[in-house]
């Protein structure tokens, strides 16, 4: 072999060969292990499963007290995440987005608690929420505390929880508030079995607590009421004093009109039961608890959002301090600046509270709809003619027809 021929066939064999390291190298699997990155949760069989999740509060991305409380009855998906993750946390959440889109109709929920809250205020949250196009009431995005977050993440759920550091394990809870199983959202296999848990989960039966039962044991007791009336201002600047219902049924409920989640299904109920006991005597009272915002213009226009009668419901507003008192002496609630019970409280003609309801729970608006019933007389009854109108009465029988 000539010497140009050999340097020739080594120059071919070194340009294969270089060839060949350079599309090894380009398609060489990439090193960066996603749950070693992000993930901290222990494997499945490392993690207690069909154990009860203690309920917890939080803070939403509408700076409203969450509790998952108000889940109960739900099939619900915990995750975390922080909003400036720009890898695993996206992902994971484009994931949810899609089980929102499958199981909303069914009552899914879903719960993401973000691990970064000093980065992630409500207002940071809402505006991710919305890229996400997380549904109002069906994808919830909380926050709060560190110091309170990681207790509740660690102990519930038993996975590590740190600053910009958490789990991208799906946690899906049942309808009794059982954590069920975790699966990763990121990785195909996981993703699919997640979506079979949810579709069994669903199919199981739910028998809701007593809902009596569940009032007897709240905070909230009727039988502590020692305050018997209360005076404040309701929305036409006129003064309002709860005596002058003496002799009625009425509900009594705090609010504020600047809250965009939970107050305004809170009324949504009760313009409910105003509908279905119309004419029959009910009357409501709504009480602010930010009356330094809800002016009596404010009220008056966040009356006529429910098309609320002012001479059937009222809303009302007064000095914190007084607002605070009448939570406390007269519905044994505890009432802050714009934060309250979504608790519905029913008042007899004595003007003593019997009984409350909450708003979030069906089973027990369901018991407060059948109470009313039998205490409200029927609606042609409402306005009874007097009895010395001989013309009227005659004519009773023929309104019986």
């Amino acid at each position: 072999m000539k010497p140009t021929t050999g340097i020739f066939v080594s120059a071919v064999l070194l340009i294969l060969l270089g060839l060949t390291m350079l599309w090894a190298t380009i398609n060489r699997p990439s090193r960066v292990a996603l749950p070693e990155v992000d993930d901290h949760a222990g494997s499945a069989e490392e993690m207690e499963l069909d154990r009860q999740i203690p309920p917890f509060e939080l803070t939403s991305a509408e700076e409203q007290p969450f509790n998952t409380e108000s889940l109960a009855g739900d099939v619900w998906v915990a995750s975390f995440f922080f909003t400036s993750c720009p890898s695993i946390c996206k992902l994971q959440n484009q994931q949810i987005a899609i089980l929102q889109e499958e199981f909303a109709d069914d009552g899914v929920k879903f719960v993401s608690i973000t691990c970064d809250p000093n980065n992630d205020t409500p207002e940071v949250l809402r505006k991710y929420a919305e890229s996400m196009q997380a549904q109002p009431g069906v994808w919830t995005f909380l926050t709060g505390d560190m110091e309170k977050l990681k207790p509740i993440v660690e102990d519930s759920f038993q996975v590590m929880f740190e600053t910009q550091t958490h789990s991208d394990r799906l946690m899906i809870i049942d309808k009794t508030g059982k954590l069920r199983g975790t699966f990763r959202a990121t990785q195909d296999t996981d993703f699919r079995r997640a979506k079979k848990m949810i579709e069994k989960l669903l199919e199981e039966p739910y028998e809701a607590p007593s809902p009596t039962t569940e009032v007897a044991e709240a905070p909230e007791k009727p039988h502590k009421q020692t305050m018997e009336s209360f005076q404040l201002t309701d929305s036409l600047e006129q003064p309002f004093d709860s005596k002058s219902l003496t002799g009625e049924v009425w509900l009594g409920s705090f609010f504020y009109t600047s809250c965009p989640g939970s107050c305004r299904m809170q009324n949504m109920e009760i313009a409910r039961l105003r509908n279905d006991f119309k004419d029959r005597g009910l009357k409501m009272v709504s009480i602010t608890c930010d009356p330094e915002t809800d002016t009596p213009a404010m009220l008056a226009g966040y009356a006529s959002i429910f098309q609320a009668d002012p001479n059937r419901w009222y809303f009302v507003r007064g000095d914190f301090d007084d607002i605070k008192k009448i939570g406390d002496d007269f519905f044994n609630i505890e009432v802050k600046k714009q934060y309250h019970s979504d608790r519905i409280f029913l008042v007899n003609r004595e003007g003593k509270v019997i009984d409350s309801y909450r708003t979030s729970l069906p089973e027990q608006m369901e018991a407060v709809h059948k109470k009313l019933d039998e205490m409200l007389p029927p609606a042609e009854n409402a306005a009874p003619a007097p009895a010395d109108n001989n013309n009227d009465a005659d004519k009773a029988p023929e309104k019986k027809d």
